[in-house]
């Protein structure tokens, strides 16, 4: 048995995989996800190569490890801005709003990133797989309550307003102001509440 740095073993692999996890986040926040690899992560972490996959089952699994560390903060600023607003149009704009500022203020941008990069597969964690479902259905509830709960256009609404989301994320990115950004894009999706394709 390799030596452990811990009083079990069920604790020492907390403990790396925790290192791993910390590499892995360092990584993504630095905008290049290409390097992103089994050989960065572990030597950064500080372990051998061929002893990454003891602690995780892919690269993809230690990217939705990551997420899920993190998404769950960002939930809740999103949530809370939900709980104020009494209409289905009042969500959609908290929901465009809140994730916006949440990615101003955090600098979680790279967050989103990975989250919209999380393949669906065996290897992503339920835990942040739970977590990108969790955020995405409060949007799709409110569109759904302003669209009669036509399925087919709930969804196109839902994604566009991802889209529009995404776009904003990369004007933050971009040094455009936060201010500037968020009213832009809820003009945008109040303009599909509008737009005669998606008027309830």
């Amino acid at each position: 048995m390799p030596k452990i740095a811990a009083p079990t073993v069920a604790e020492h692999r907390a403990q790396v995989q925790a290192r791993l996890v910390a590499a892995a986040e360092k990584i993504m926040r630095s905008g290049d996800s290409d390097q992103l690899t089994a050989g960065a992560v572990s030597s950064a972490a500080g372990i051998a190569r061929n002893s990454i996959y003891r602690y995780v089952d892919s690269i993809d699994d230690l990217r939705a490890l990551v997420v899920a560390r993190h998404l769950p903060e960002w939930m809740t600023a999103v949530s809370s801005a939900l709980e104020r607003e009494a209409t289905p149009q009042g969500r959609v704009t908290a929901w465009v709003e809140a994730n916006l500022r949440q990615a101003a203020a955090s600098g979680h941008a790279w967050l989103m990133d990975a989250v919209r990069s999380l393949p669906d597969s065996a290897a992503v964690s339920a835990s942040a797989d739970a977590a990108h479902a969790d955020l995405r259905e409060p949007l799709a509830a409110a569109w759904r309550d302003l669209l009669g709960h036509d399925a087919a256009r709930s969804r196109l609404a839902t994604a566009i307003t991802f889209g529009i989301v995404e776009t904003g994320f990369g004007q933050l990115d971009a040094g455009v102001p936060t201010d500037i950004v968020v009213a832009a894009c809820c003009d945008a999706a109040l303009g599909m509440m509008r737009s005669p394709s998606t008027a309830g």
